[in-house]
């Protein structure tokens, strides 16, 4: 059966329930379709199984048991399982659309992945893993490809989970799996015990999500060989080589958890993926994440330091063409007091913003560590912009097509005056052709000269602004006479119940000192008592996830 006469077949016995629109990837059991839901009316990905996955009756009633379990998971780390379409020709199933890129595009885009991002991944993965092995499904094919990012949040999500196992007993037909006894999965993320055959538990997905961290940190794949029989025996014999060997910035600490993932006899690896996590809070491999309202104070700053910048250079030139005008003071003062009072009126309003932040329960220390953080991951964006090689290709045609203006440009203006006829002393005629140029002239030398200034990979002007006015004395003391009156019981009765989530990133590649111990720990609200959560780490667990749970519910996903 060829694919086009299986996607026909798809088409024809799914035809009152899905619209294939486009296909967006295949792999080892299958090709995923976006299509449209159409008695939902949303989009979802459908994954089309090969026919011989359909042919065997006992596979097909193994598929269909565990997909409706991992159809039951329910966790803001795994891609869901909407739906299981059966027919005496197919297999497939729906599951959530992500709007990203899996982890293979992501650093084929880009490189490896800053210190930051790898934790945020690692940790997110692994709280999926948690989440499943705690619910006696253990993966079995974590691979860079079957981890996806999305792309409004960097969040990362798992698929998949469960259909390795449904896979057991088929012959594959893709080189990309391969068979050993019993055992399908990816040789290359493979572990020891799976691929010789033996009882497998969660520690084997802990040592896919090393080698998988192992390529995002170095952007090469761990174990790899000319055939699958070769790999296989690496995977068996041959120790991981440890990732801080090619990837020597990383902190010893992240370097040390992958190698330990990756470590070929189970009882070395760590025992849970809530070890694991537990393993990268406690190494100070976390950071706060910025608040939503820090955030917007600081574009606030930003908008002031501008408008202040206008502000008083129109009420200096104002002042001075009035002053060689020979006005008289009243004349000169009245602008100058209009420009004066809406600038009064600007720093009150962000003065305003800073008490709001103070009645949230935030510390002066607190928000200027969160502009300090802020910068510091627009320097991490412009890092990784600059290690994309399509960002960088761009960026270069555009270095070409804007030389090429400003010499357009210039000789166009320099054609367009040269067409003028002088008819007097600083008195000249010109034809509208002459006047078109050098107009249009002007329109590209202003074009040209904004492309050349602007790139993505240096600091903008008003950043180098902000830095050096908001993050030093000066919005130190902006912030602080902003706060200055609130009480402590003030902030506590106004604060919000939840306390602040702080999740992980990379402290080295910041301009910010690196966390303090107890800055990993969630930060409660001043006089508050700690939770059962904080005290048990399972507990713990748990609640974070009960929260994620909720946002998501909250987004409508």
């Amino acid at each position: 059966m060829t694919a086009t006469i299986s996607l026909e077949s798809i088409r024809r016995s799914l035809g009152d329930r899905y619209v294939l629109e486009r296909e967006l990837g295949r792999g080892g059991m299958g090709t995923v379709y976006l299509a449209r839901d159409l008695r939902l009316d949303r989009p979802v990905a459908l994954k089309i199984l090969l026919p011989e996955f359909a042919a065997q009756s006992g596979l097909r009633e193994r598929f269909l048991r565990e997909t409706r379990t991992a159809a039951s998971f329910s966790h803001p780390n795994v891609v869901p399982v909407y739906a299981v379409e059966e027919s005496d020709d197919h297999l497939a199933y729906a599951m959530g659309l992500v709007e990203g890129e899996t982890l293979t595009q992501r650093v084929e885009r880009a490189g490896p992945l800053p210190v930051r991002e790898l934790v945020r991944i690692m940790k997110d993965v692994a709280h999926a893993l948690a989440y499943a092995h705690g619910r006696g499904v253990v993966h079995r094919d974590i691979k860079p490809d079957n981890v996806m990012i999305e792309r409004a949040t960097g969040r990362a999500l798992v698929l998949d989970f469960g259909i390795s196992r449904s896979m057991t007993h088929a012959v594959p037909s893709s080189s990309n799996l391969t068979r050993v006894g019993e055992v399908v999965g990816t040789p290359e993320y493979m572990s020891p015990e799976q691929a010789s055959g033996d009882v497998v538990d969660g520690r084997s997905d802990l040592y896919a999500l090393g080698l998988t961290a192992y390529y995002a940190a170095t952007g090469k794949t761990a174990v790899t060989g000319e055939s699958t029989q070769k790999i296989l025996v690496r995977q068996l014999t041959e120790p991981v080589p440890s990732v801080i060997d090619s990837r020597p910035d990383l902190p010893p600490a992240l370097a040390h958890a992958i190698d330990r993932c990756a470590e070929k006899d189970p009882a070395d690896r760590f025992p849970t993926a809530e070890a694991l996590v537990e393993a990268i809070d406690a190494a100070q491999l976390a950071e706060p994440e910025i608040p939503l309202p820090v955030r917007l104070y600081a574009g606030e700053l930003s908008t002031l330091s501008l408008a202040v910048l206008i502000i008083l250079s129109l009420m200096w030139a104002g002042a001075e063409s009035q002053r060689h005008a020979n006005m008289t003071l009243l004349d000169i003062m009245l602008p100058v007091t209009l420009l004066l009072a809406i600038l009064v009126t600007r720093v009150l309003t962000t003065m305003s913003e800073g008490r709001r932040l103070a009645l949230a329960g935030f510390s002066a220390g607190h928000v200027m560590e969160g502009m300090g953080r802020v910068m510091a991951e627009r320097v991490t964006r412009r890092e990784e912009l600059r290690a994309d090689p399509e960002t960088r290709r761009r960026h270069r045609m555009t270095i070409i097509w804007a030389l090429a203006m400003l010499v357009a440009s210039l000789a166009m203006i320099a054609v367009g005056l040269s067409m003028r006829v002088q008819i007097g002393p600083m008195m000249y005629r010109a034809s509208p052709i002459s006047v078109a140029l050098v107009f249009a002239g002007l329109g590209m030398l202003g074009t040209s000269l904004v492309l050349l200034a602007k790139s993505p990979f240096r600091m903008p002007p008003t950043e180098r602004l902000f830095r050096l006015v908001w993050l030093g004395p000066i919005g130190r003391g902006f912030v602080w006479l902003s706060m200055r009156g609130v009480h402590t019981n003030d902030a506590v009765r106004r604060a919000p119940a939840r306390p602040i989530v702080r999740v992980g990133s990379d402290s080295r590649s910041q301009a910010t000192p690196a966390p303090r111990v107890e800055q990993l720990r969630p930060t409660l609200l001043p006089h508050a008592k700690p939770s059962a959560s904080t005290r048990d780490p399972l507990a713990a667990l748990e609640a974070r996830v009960g929260e994620l749970e909720q946002w998501r519910r909250s987004r409508g996903d």
